[in-house]
């Protein structure tokens, strides 16, 4: 275990103000390093040391070698303590501790009357919003920033914090965010701070900071970069869909996944938080709790489900999702579900309009022949998606299938096409089919059309074949 100082050599002692780091190589039984290995960090003297980052832990790596910053919990704090750091390899614990003085710190450096001269380095520390990145001018709000603060400290030759340091920024590219702070003067930390604000394009930065020496070298550093994305909610990237449309209107509880996915005028998701609200004419959506879904990623999920009130054969139950954007105007979208009840559902000659079909008729003299129909409701509404059709011959010797259309497909705005086979030539079947004789023979099957727990058993239908 070893304590590295600021200007990076082994110590045994550190200035109030100097920036040290505390660093331990773990090894296995054998010898060799060991990586990826959670080592925690502690004081174990009088509480005169700060660490960062704050949880005290960090993992080792390929070399098994961790580490983590330390420095003087204050200027005053000086005096002697031990930093201690632990383990868990192969199933076992292992610790490691070193004693180390805290000293007052140097009368030169920091008050130094010239700061420019001694400036050595300049460091990036952080940037808040810590993902480093903000939104698109006027499209703050619900937690999104339009702004970013950004952090850099300048250090001496023995990586001592400078104080009254002059540091100038510059974005890059420039002009592409708006610099809010174009120079600073370190304080007591050496720390420098500037903010950047968005503009309306999207786009990526870096901010350079600049220490101009009292030779007139230059010390230069960047931060890392920060992304400008995600404006506001627009119609034209306002997207709903839903995992099914034809609902049963006889099962209460049958219900859709309805998806609202959100993008701005760049095809950015929109940031999350952005609260959306749902509302229907016809049966239930959302929860007791939350009648919307905010977004996560730009989208986010209701339920829709079947209930009373209940559409009639013909009306559409509409669900409506909208939002607003930051200057108050409502975006919006809708879908519509045909809620199909299932005791009204027959066979008809036609996808709208059309008659009931009560008899089929072999087209010429075949004995095993193929018919169209199609499946749904009196106004011409499609059956609840996922209907199985069912067709049996009332004899064993006179089949009945159903060739195409089974299961119902979802997303049909009109009744469903289906294809249907007889078969008369069966030898046994009384009376036989003749495919040469010139009368006919009728015989009837039975059509079930059958919906999650739903039932609905139409009239016996004639079938006439030749005989």
């Amino acid at each position: 275990m070893d304590v590295i100082s600021g200007a990076g050599a082994s110590t045994n002692s550190i200035s109030a103000i100097e920036i040290s780091k505390v660093s331990i190589t773990l090894k296995d039984a054998a010898g060799k390093a060991v990586p990826g290995a959670v080592v925690t960090f502690a004081e174990t003297g009088s509480g005169l040391l700060s660490f960062a980052p704050a949880s005290k832990t960090a993992l080792t790596d390929a070399s098994g070698v961790a580490s983590v910053e330390i420095r003087a919990a204050s200027s005053s704090s000086v005096g002697a303590t031990t930093v201690s750091a632990s383990a868990t390899v192969s199933g076992g614990a292992i610790a490691a501790q070193k004693s180390i003085a805290v000293t007052s710190a140097p009368t030169g450096g920091v008050t130094a009357p010239d700061p420019q001269a001694l400036a050595n380095a300049l460091n990036f520390l952080d940037v808040n919003p810590a993902d480093k990145s903000i939104v698109l001018a006027g499209a703050g709000g619900n937690g999104r920033s339009e702004s970013a603060t950004l952090r850099f400290r300048v250090v001496d030759k023995n990586n001592t914090p400078v104080k009254g340091a002059t540091v100038t920024f510059a974005v890059v590219p420039a002009n592409d965010v708006t610099l809010n702070i174009p120079g600073s003067t370190s304080d007591a930390d050496g720390v420098v701070v500037t903010t950047v604000s968005s503009k309306s394009v999207a786009t990526a930065v870096v901010i350079k900071a600049t220490v101009t020496r009292s030779d007139t070298s230059s010390i230069t550093s960047q931060s890392d970069q920060l992304l400008v994305t995600t404006g506001v909610v627009t119609q034209a990237g306002f997207d709903l869909s839903a995992t099914k449309y034809n609902l049963n209107f006889g099962i209460t509880g049958d219900s859709s996944e309805i998806t609202v996915a959100i993008v701005d005028t760049n095809g950015n998701p929109v940031a999350d938080g952005v609260p959306v609200v749902f509302t229907a004419n016809f049966g239930a959506v959302g929860t007791s709790s939350r009648g919307g879904c905010t977004t996560l990623n730009g989208s986010c999920n209701v339920m829709y489900t079947v209930q009373d009130p209940r559409p009639a054969d013909g009306e559409r139950a509409r669900v409506v999702a909208s939002t607003q954007i930051g200057n108050g105007v409502a975006v919006s979208g809708f879908l519509d579900f045909t809620v199909s009840n299932l005791d009204l559902v027959n066979l008809y000659s036609a996808a709208s309009g059309g008659s009931i079909i009560n008899i089929f008729s072999a087209p010429g003299n075949v004995c095993k022949f193929t018919v169209s129909a199609f499946v749904g409701t009196p106004t011409g509404f499609p059956a609840p998606s996922g209907t199985i059709i069912e067709i049996k011959g009332m004899t064993t010797d006179f089949t009945g299938s159903v060739k195409t259309g089974s299961p119902v497909l979802d997303l049909v705005t009109q009744r469903t096409p289906v294809s249907l086979e007889f078969d008369a030539s069966n030898t046994t079947l009384s009376p036989a089919c003749n495919p040469t004789g010139s009368g006919t023979a009728t015989a009837q099957v039975e059509v079930k059309f059958r919906a999650g727990s739903r039932v609905t058993t139409l009239p016996l239908i004639n079938v006439t074949y030749p005989k």
